[in-house]
């Protein structure tokens, strides 16, 4: 499988994967999106977890070979537009960075939250999900601001970028999801199917939750 990364100005994304899908051939391509990421802001002692692009101004295409999608794409009269006006550019990657990548976010094209633990000296203890695997590439982590800033190669450059993390103390607090209230955390279904989350939740020694 082929992975072609394309650029354009942050908050059009979402316009350029449909003017792709509409004008593609489903034989052509397998997939194009956009990679997102969840968050958590903690605000009055609620939790409020949301989406957002992992990287901004990027879409991602996906092709069943090696063919030429590159040149197929450049000749679409919109994205012949974006391109003179500077706002496209097409990149076509390698199969070391569509592993990554593939590996970071799954079948949803979605990073899930990084369960993270931490000693009374702010000291990480254990790490679990998306972030687990990364932890030796591991910059910085904002503990208020809950997202850890990792390091990676990616497209033939050092690339550093934020990774949504969750603390022990966000498993008992009331959560809101796009505007509405889903409970704690440790009551939601999609959060504690994750096998990773499983194990956070047993290393903080908190009651288990029956499940419906």
């Amino acid at each position: 499988m082929q992975w072609y990364l394309l650029k354009t100005w942050a908050g059009r994304e979402e316009e350029l994967v449909a003017e792709i899908r509409r004008m593609l051939p489903h034989t052509l391509i397998n997939e194009c999106f956009v990679i997102v990421q969840e968050r958590i802001w903690v605000r009055q002692k609620r939790n409020i977890i949301h989406e957002e692009a992992l990287f901004p101004g990027c879409v991602f295409l996906t092709c069943p070979s090696s063919g030429p999608v590159g040149s197929q794409l450049a000749r679409l009269p919109v994205i012949a537009r974006w391109r003179r006006s500077g706002s496209l550019e097409i990149l076509r990657m390698t199969k070391e960075d569509g592993e990554f990548l593939e590996e970071l976010t799954g079948k949803e094209h979605r990073v899930k939250l990084s369960g993270v633990l931490k000693d009374e000296q702010g000291r990480i203890c254990k790490l679990s999900g998306p972030l687990k695997r990364y932890q030796g590439q591991i910059e910085k982590i904002q503990f208020k601001k809950r997202y850890a800033m990792i390091r990676h190669r990616l497209w033939g450059e050092d690339k550093t970028f934020v990774l949504g993390i969750v603390l022990k103390e966000d498993i008992y607090q009331e959560c809101l999801s796009e505007g509405r209230f889903i409970g704690k955390l440790s009551e939601s279904r999609y959060f504690m199917e994750d096998t990773f989350m499983e194990d956070f939740i047993e290393n903080t020694k908190l009651p288990a939750v029956e499940m419906a």
